[in-house]
């Protein structure tokens, strides 16, 4: 569950949300939403999820209810937005320019950190309406300001707080009201337990935000949730809420003084009595466990072939996710494929069958099946479209057992194992009305199917389905713990794992026959997803240390059991009462309704010492088809205002948008007035793996220059028409700790025509390219970098554009028509060398010197990383004639600073030395730069 606030209000800040480059659907254009009002609340469905949309109605408003009596309510009416076309379980809330929430509908698997639950939807509303309640809060003069400018994202004092305590409020607000949820789970508190038996719990500092290092974005909720519970523990639970209400009022980023004026201490010291506390409560678990792999981060999906050979999967910030094999002969472990996400591994003789995450329709994350060779090679699709997951492979090698993802449930689906260039269509096996299944296992016999099932409000249980009756019959069942991730110890033992009595998950073994239950005794802390070795001496599983998971692994001839006692399914109470459903109408979708304009801010700029000032504004409905954004500004020396209006229209493929323009400045003794259109289509084709993005346009401008007071007065006016195009393909990848891109390819072509025949006083055309390669060389996380660009004009010569060929940079990726469309040479000022024509070349070899991790206090600043490049640059830019010997060169060094401002924006801060040669501007010799970005 993550929340996405900083990245979507600030692009309501201003305009900039109808940038055409950075447009991009939302949600699948075939999805047709509804709506269904509620007193406090308007809920946005589509096609396939009325049912859950109504019973998502009535949880609303009762928690609503439960919320007001906590931390207060919402400040008008909140929009939530269910929407099925998502693989993955999640959640973001944001207040502004009014309060919304959106909730993925697929509920998650019980070994899921964020699985603890028996209702999905009452859970991830209730952490997301906390996120509502507590950001919305404005009292003080700061109320007083929102009352004049209207919901401006800026007034939000709640949403500059440190992201432990955004997400940890909200993280305990969710176990509160639901009792189930992160902080009474065992395998989400024994994040903050092992950091603290270690010696490693983190400074306050490195839950702020931007942390790579484990846990690296659950460090603000994990740590953030438990010090709220230890707060509401130590002075009350309304402490919460006093401390919610006295940020509120408070400048943004100082919201640290709160906690001395609620409790009465700094909130150094009292992170420092949260570490203590923690300390204490930690115990030792004795284990003979050993440890296999040394990835940390996050490891799982355990699986042997029938020669022994074992794969799992990892996904860490050193590298794209992946599927790996741990050689028996104790060599390193060897990638097998890429995997982006996925929870399982299967064998079927020399294939590994498993899931990953794909996209979708250029917006929706789902989830198919896949097969490899167990030694390596080309990847291949086992099914298409079928929302599959969870795959294992009958004993006999051809028929396959897997999960299918829809709105309401999760079925068991079986089909053959599809044949080499062949795509397989499940046959659903089981699909239960508000049940989910997971980790389907077939028996040795294969005659029985082992899997997780758990109905909405009911408990988490071990099922044994006949997969030729269909009939499943419980076998464990536990209304107080989760039980996931059976595996077939033999035709009469069942291994899982549970959570039970609130501790970390352990690993647990079943009669098939009674039912009657065992514990696994020198597992560790933490125990899930067994496996056995085929020839029945190693049981391995997925354990966890203060670095995060990996794998482990015990003789399971001298593994020590004892007999537990649990709860029968006839037992077991639902977790919470049953929901009557909302039966209030439903009508069509309306984006006007959220249309309106919700905030303006002002707006103050200077250019050539003119200053102006004025206000601006900008909006976006529920569902982000319509965005638009205008600014309007007057100058002290004239009455006509300078003003910006765009728009974009997202509902289809493409998304379109238009924007207008009438800007006036100092120039001369004069003013230039410029007046522009733009209106075009942005096509955009998107995988997990590789981007394309196709860009139609046009842009009319006319640009008057008038000077009475010059000594030759000036009065003219320049008139250009142009139809635009671009494409891009951008493959390349970065991840946690990279300090560049680290693999792939990035390449960008525009062209432009200006006739005369569409009204341009002269014709006039001019096509730029950017070609980009990047290459993991040397130590980890070293790249070399590659860059070609070049850009040229022709048609009249009075009219041609013009490039520049320096500059330190950033040149960043968009479509780019202008001056500064590809010039990179760093030690030259951008405009020092500028021609009709231009070429440029760079390379760079990026390293990293030292990963810091670390911040001070609650300052909003965090610094991840110092690296440093060495480079080579060379361009040159020319009207009529290339001359080899007028080319530019410079070489260098840089030293950069990965950090994170504002506690969720990453930026790099860079400086340089070049040494330059320029053979016609005569400028030679050593020269510093600076810049913010990477160079490209």
């Amino acid at each position: 569950m993550t929340i996405r606030l900083r990245a979507i209000v600030a692009a309501l800040c201003l305009a900039a949300i109808c940038q055409p480059v950075s447009a991009a659907n939302r949600y699948d254009p075939r999805l047709r939403f509804r709506s269904i009002t509620t007193p406090r609340f308007n809920i946005y469905f589509h096609q396939g999820e009325e049912a859950i949309a109504r019973r998502l109605a009535a949880i609303v408003e009762e928690v609503a209810d439960r919320m007001k009596r906590q931390i207060g309510t919402a400040n008008g009416r909140v929009h939530v937005i269910l929407v099925d076309q998502n693989d993955l379980s999640d959640g973001w809330a944001i207040p502004a320019p009014y309060n919304m929430i959106e909730i993925t509908a697929a509920a998650p698997s019980g070994e899921s950190s964020i699985g603890n639950t028996d209702d999905w939807l009452r859970l991830v509303f209730s952490h997301e309406y906390t996120h509502i309640v507590h950001l919305d809060k404005a009292r003080g003069w700061i109320g007083g300001l929102r009352d004049v400018f209207g919901r401006s994202p800026l007034l939000y004092p709640n949403l500059f707080l440190p992201l432990w305590q955004i997400e940890g409020i909200a993280t305990y607000n969710e176990s509160l009201l639901t009792g189930e949820g992160r902080v009474p789970a065992g395998d989400f508190r024994f994040i903050i337990d092992r950091a603290a038996a270690e010696r490693r719990f983190d400074p306050i500092d490195r839950a702020n935000g931007g942390l790579v290092d484990w846990p690296g974005g659950a460090a603000q909720y994990a740590y953030g949730a438990y010090f709220h519970q230890y707060l509401a523990d130590r002075f009350g639970p309304g402490a919460i809420a006093r401390l919610a209400d006295d940020t509120s009022g408070r400048v943004p980023y100082f919201g640290v003084r709160a906690f001395r004026t609620v409790f009465g201490r700094s909130l150094g010291a009292l992170w420092d009595d949260f570490e203590a506390d923690t300390r204490a409560r930690v115990r030792l678990d004795a284990s003979n466990r050993a440890r296999l792999t040394r990835h940390g981060f996050s490891v799982g999906a355990p699986a042997f072939s029938r020669a022994g050979r074992l794969f799992y999967s990892i996904v860490n910030p050193h590298g794209f996710p992946a599927l790996m094999e741990l050689p028996r002969d104790g060599s390193p472990p060897r990638q097998v494929a890429t995997r982006y996400l996925g929870d399982r591994v299967a064998t079927a003789g020399a294939l590994l069958v498993f899931d990953q995450i794909e996209i979708v329709n250029n917006v929706a994350l789902r989830s198919d099946l896949y097969a490899v060779a167990d030694n390596g090679g080309p990847v291949r699709r086992l099914t298409k479209g079928a929302r599959a997951a969870d795959p294992d492979v009958s004993p006999d090698g051809r028929t396959l057992v897997c999960t299918i993802q829809s709105a309401d449930r999760r079925a068991l689906a079986t089909m053959p194992v599809p044949g080499s260039g062949e795509v397989g269509t499940p046959d659903v096996l089981l699909a239960d009305e508000s049940t989910h299944y997971a980790s389907p296992r077939w028996s040795p016999d294969g005659q029985s199917i082992a899997a997780e099932r758990r109905r909405v409000g009911g408990p988490s249980e071990i099922v044994v389905v006949d997969a030729v009756t269909r009939q499943a019959r419980t076998l464990v069942s536990s209304a107080d713990a989760r039980n996931v991730t059976p595996f077939w110890l033999s035709s009469r033992t069942i291994l899982f794992a549970s959570d039970r009595h609130g501790q970390p998950f352990g690993i647990y073994a079943a009669d098939v026959a009674t039912g009657a239950t065992r514990k696994l005794a020198g597992a560790g802390i933490s125990a899930q997803s067994p496996v056995v070795s085929p020839d029945g001496r190693d049981l391995v599983f997925v354990g966890y240390t203060a670095d995060g998971y990996d794998l482990f692994s015990l003789p399971l001839a001298s593994a020590v059991w004892t007999d537990v006692e649990g709860p029968t399914a006839s037992a077991a109470a639902p977790a919470t009462p049953p929901v009557v459903s909302s039966t209030a109408a439903d009508t069509v979708y309306r984006p006007w309704r959220t249309l309106a304009p919700q905030f303006w801010t002002p707006v103050i700029e200077s250019d050539n010492g003119e200053v102006s000032a004025g206000a601006a504004t900008a909006g976006v409905d529920a569902l982000g088809r319509h965005a638009y954004g205008t600014t309007l500004t007057w100058a002290a020396t004239r009455s006509r205002p300078d003003w910006w209006a765009g728009y974009a229209y997202d509902r289809w493929w493409p998304t379109l948008f238009a924007s207008v323009s009438d800007d006036t400045d100092p120039w001369r003794d004069g003013e230039a007035r410029t007046r522009e259109v733009n209106a075009g289509a942005l096509f955009v084709m998107r995988r997990v793996r590789r981007t394309h993005t196709v860009l139609a346009a046009f842009n009319a401008s006319s640009d008057a220059f008038e000077c009475a007071r010059c000594a030759n007065p000036v009065d003219t006016v320049i008139r250009r028409r142009a139809v635009r195009g671009g494409w891009s393909f951008d493959s390349t990848k970065s991840y946690g700790y990279s300090v560049s891109r680290e693999s792939g390819t990035a390449v960008r072509v525009t062209w432009e025509t200006a006739p005369e025949a569409l009204g341009s006083d002269a014709g006039t055309a001019a096509m730029t390219f950017d070609a980009r390669a990047y290459h993991h060389a040397g130590r980890r996380h070293a790249v070399l970098a590659l860059r070609a660009a070049g850009a040229s004009a022709w048609g009249d010569s009075r009219a041609r554009r013009v490039f520049s060929a320096t500059g330190p940079g950033p040149q960043i990726d968009d479509f780019n028509f202008g001056r500064d469309a590809v010039g990179l040479v760093r030690g030259l000022d951008t405009d020092a060398v500028v021609g009709q024509h231009a070429l440029v070349g760079n390379v760079d070899y990026r390293f990293p010197l030292r990963s810091v991790q670390r911040g001070v206090g609650t300052v909003p600043v965090f610094f991840r990383t110092i690296h440093a490049a060495v480079f080579a640059d060379a361009g040159h830019a020319w009207n009529d004639t290339f001359h080899r010997s007028d080319v530019r060169f410079s070489m260098g060094g840089e030293l950069s600073l990965d950090a994170m401002v504002g506690y969720a924006l990453p930026v790099t801060f860079a400086t340089g030395v070049a040494w330059r040669d320029d053979p016609v501007g005569g400028r030679r010799g050593v020269t510093a730069f600076g810049r913010i970005g990477r160079a490209f």
